[in-house]
C-alpha cells in the first residue's frame, strides 16, 4: 500500500497584530509566522481498496494518534483535511473511485498552544495526499483547501512545501512569503493552559487601540537577514491580554527571560517562546523550564534545507 510520512511543524508568529473585526464577525489580523523544527510526524497510508461501494460517494478516512487526548473522528483537523482533499479531488476527477486511507499522527507539538499543531497536521495530510496521488491539485488549490480549514492551515501547507516564512493577511489565511529568519535556537514552553481562541480575541477586544504601527519594519528587518534586528521588532498583540490570565505563561516567560535573546507568546497562547543566539543558553532555558514542570521542545528556527529533511 502507498505509503508517505512527512514532518508537519509547529509556527511562531514573529509579529501578531489584530486590526479589526469583519462584517462576519471575525477578526482580520497582519502577522508574519516562521516555522520551526519542532514537529510532529503524519504518515498517510492509501489503500489498494477503494472505499467500500454506498450509494454516495464518500472515502473511507480513519485515523490514530500517539497521543491519547487526541480525537481520531471528524473533528480532528487532518481528518477533514483529508476528507475535503478528496471532495475536492472528486469535484475535479469524478470517475475516481472513492480513496480509503489511514492516517496516523506521532504528536510532539503540545497541543492548545498557539504553535499550530493542529494546522500543521492537516497541512502535511493534503500535501502527503496530493504526493500520493501524483499531484493533481496545484499549490494554490492546497492553500485555498487550507483556508476553509483554518487561518494557519495555509501557512503550514507553504511550510510543508519548502516556505517556513512568510506574512499573513486577511484572516491569516493571504500569504505572502518572506525571506526566512536567520536560523536562531527556539524554545517553546508550555504548561498546559488551553486558550480557547474566540476567548482571546474577546480579550483583545477590551484592550486600548493598538500602539505598534503595523508588520513593515519586522518585513524589512526580514530583509536584512540581521536576527538582533527582527528580534528588536517581534511583537504580540495578545501578549498584554493573555498573559494576566495565565500564571503558567507567564512563569515559563519569565524562566526564558533569564537566558533568551527574546521571548514571545506563541499565537493566542499559552505556549511561550524564547529565540537564542547561544545554544548553551537555550539549553539551560529548557533545563530550568523542566524543572519548574512546564514542557519544553529545544529546537530551531526552520530553513529551506530542512524542510524535507
Amino acid at each position: 500500500m502507498p505509503t508517505i510520512t512527512l514532518p508537519a511543524y509547529a509556527k511562531i508568529n514573529l509579529y501578531l497584530g489584530v486590526t479589526g473585526i469583519a462584517e462576519n464577525g471575525y477578526h482580520t489580523v497582519e502577522t508574519v509566522m516562521q516555522a520551526i523544527t519542532l514537529h510532529d510526524h503524519v504518515t498517510v497510508t492509501l489503500s489498494d481498496d477503494p472505499a467500500a461501494s454506498a450509494d454516495e460517494w464518500a472515502p473511507d478516512i480513519s485515523l490514530s494518534c500517539s497521543n491519547p487526548d487526541i480525537p481520531c473522528d471528524e473533528t480532528n483537523l487532518a481528518w477533514r483535511a483529508a476528507l475535503l482533499y478528496c471532495s475536492r479531488l472528486h469535484e475535479t476527477q469524478p470517475d475516481i473511485p472513492a480513496p480509503k486511507l489511514h492516517i496516523y499522527i506521532e504528536k510532539r507539538i503540545p497541543a492548545a498552544g498557539g504553535l499550530a499543531g493542529g494546522s500543521s497536521d492537516a497541512a502535511a495530510v493534503f500535501t502527503a495526499l496530493n504526493h500520493l496521488l501524483m499531484d493533481p491539485l496545484s499549490r494554490s488549490d492546497l492553500l485555498t483547501l487550507g483556508a476553509a480549514l483554518g487561518a494557519d492551515v495555509p501557512f503550514c501547507v507553504l511550510a510543508s512545501q519548502d516556505i517556513p516564512t512568510a506574512l499573513g493577511l486577511h484572516y491569516g489565511e493571504r500569504m505572502t512569503v518572506l525571506p526566512p529568519m536567520p536560523q536562531m535556537y527556539c524554545v517553546a514552553a508550555s504548561l498546559g493552559e488551553g486558550c480557547p481562541t474566540p476567548w482571546a480575541y474577546g480579550l483583545v477586544d477590551q484592550l486600548p487601540t493598538d500602539p505598534v504601527g503595523g508588520f513593515r519594519p519586522i518585513t524589512d528587518a526580514l530583509l536584512s537577514a540581521d536576527p538582533a534586528r527582527i528580534t528588536a521588532l517581534m511583537y504580540n498583540r495578545f501578549e498584554e491580554a493573555i498573559l494576566p490570565q495565565r500564571p503558567g505563561a507567564r512563569l515559563c516567560r519569565d524562566i526564558l527571560q533569564r537566558y533568551a535573546d527574546r521571548v514571545l507568546l506563541s499565537g493566542s497562547g499559552s505556549a511561550v517562546i524564547g529565540l537564542f543566539s547561544n545554544p548553551e543558553k537555550a539549553t539551560l532555558a529548557c533545563a530550568a523550564l523542566e524543572e519548574a514542570g512546564a514542557v519544553a521542545a529545544l529546537c530551531e528556527t526552520l530553513q529551506r534545507s530542512q524542510t524535507h529533511a
